[in-house]
């Protein structure tokens, strides 16, 4: 077994563990963040069928309107709820945190915004296409979350 296999070995676990240790908050990432999910699908829908962004530009500016709408609700219910026990000691007022929360977010939403345009042009569905953004941004999104807004204090 060389060095490699055995460092790879060590990262695994390194991450089994880490999952372990924080399945009770990963399930409430995951209801929180599956509420949030709801929430920007049904803004975008709406948006789109009924409030008039139903062409390819409307469609992009309803997603980002749906995805701001659904950080700031995701924001204060992580804050409340997924990380309730953790909120006030990793410093910071409300606003700080908020601004920490979309900082961590700007990899995601920009990775979201471009694969939507993406999968637009190849004529995916647009709820579809939000969803599919949403699934592969989370586990990026748990680990910022937890490591840099709603981290213990040292």
């Amino acid at each position: 077994m060389g060095f490699a296999s055995v460092f790879e070995r060590v990262e695994k676990w390194r991450i089994v563990s880490y999952i372990v240790q924080r399945r009770f908050t990963i399930i409430k990432f995951l209801v929180v963040g599956g509420s949030a999910v709801i929430l920007c699908l049904l803004t975008l829908f709406i948006l789109v069928n009924y409030l008039g962004f139903d062409t390819k530009l409307g469609e992009n500016v309803a997603n980002a309107i749906s995805m701001e709408l659904s950080i700031i609700y995701n924001f204060f219910m992580s804050r409340a709820i997924t990380w309730r026990d953790r909120h006030k000691e990793s410093g910071g007022s409300l606003v700080v945190q908020m601004l920490k929360f979309h900082l961590a977010l700007g990899i995601s939403i920009v990775t979201r915004l471009v694969l939507f345009a993406a999968l637009q042009f190849l004529g995916v569905f647009y709820i579809i296409n939000a969803a599919i953004g949403m699934v592969l941004v989370a586990a990026f999104n748990f680990v910022a979350y937890d490591t840099m807004i709603f981290r213990k204090r040292e």
